[in-house]
């Protein structure tokens, strides 16, 4: 696990060109949102559908970089890995769309079995979505709602926030692998999926879920000190430019080790389902 961490990182160093199609993908996706999400219906559910197209557009010539990244790394010019991203967007695109549906389909299951379970074993609090929407319209109105809840109520929006903590964590493993699977094995978003579920639950497990625990331990940790420390624009600034580093080094860990562990076998090429 070491090796694989220590070798992401040069690899992230060295392909640092990644951040490129990243950084614009944020920036255009969060200049869309902002200017497209309003008006009638229409137009909201026209504005979803062409933002999921950007997304999968973005997945695509993304992943393919990145396995270029991690099985042909003598490459003399790194830099040159972002003409390949219009390849990758190209051969991957329909299938990105269909692992979409698959993680739409998933979190929806995901969902209904949160809410069955939370109002079977914790109940309803309580609070109308009109009074919950009232409270955060501002400070004084959220401290004045918080003031109002009894004891009972707080003890089940704890539970409440448990729950749905333990279910992403849970749907998160589920779906670490899917994207590695889908442009490294079979570009098939229904059996790649089946495939990376394969791999995730096979022999090496509980190395797997050690992977998941480090990743969910250091953005923890990343976003505690983003909250502490960005207090300026200068810092503000510098933590954007940490996030962005450490969003390429996990993806670029997660590649990596798919490719060492269930990829490349014994100096082989695994391309089994």
């Amino acid at each position: 696990m070491l090796n694989c961490v220590k070798k992401s990182f040069q690899l992230t160093n060295k392909y640092i060109i990644l951040a490129t199609p990243l950084i614009l993908f944020s920036l255009l996706s969060s200049l869309y949102v902002l200017f497209s999400f309003r008006g009638d219906l229409i137009n909201v559910i026209t504005a979803i559908a062409l933002f999921v197209a950007m997304l999968a557009a973005f997945l695509s010539g993304w992943a393919y970089m990145l396995k270029l990244c991690v099985s042909e790394t003598e490459s003399n010019d790194p830099n040159l890995l972002i003409k390949e991203f219009p390849a990758g967007v190209g051969e991957y695109f329909l299938p990105t769309l269909g692992l979409l549906l698959n993680v739409f389909i998933i979190s929806i299951v995901f969902i209904w079995g949160t809410y069955f379970v939370g109002m079977k074993f914790i109940g309803d609090i309580g609070i109308s979505a009109k009074v919950l929407s009232a409270a955060f319209e501002s400070v004084e109105a959220l401290k004045l709602f918080l003031l109002s809840l009894s004891k009972e109520q707080i003890i089940k929006i704890n539970a409440w926030n448990f729950l749905i903590l333990i279910t992403m964590c849970v749907e998160y493993f589920l779906l670490m692998f899917q994207l590695p699977a889908l442009v490294f094995k079979k570009a098939n978003p229904f059996i790649s999926f089946l495939g990376a579920l394969k791999d995730l639950f096979s022999k090496t497990f509980f190395k797997n879920l050690l992977l998941y625990i480090l990743l969910f331990a250091s953005y923890f940790l990343l976003s505690i000190l983003t909250t502490i420390f960005v207090v300026n624009v200068v810092m503000h600034f510098i933590f954007t430019l940490i996030n962005f580093y450490y969003l390429v080094f996990v993806a670029v860990l997660v590649f990596n080790y798919y490719y060492e562990n269930f990829v490349k076998i014994g100096g082989n090429f695994d391309e089994t389902v």
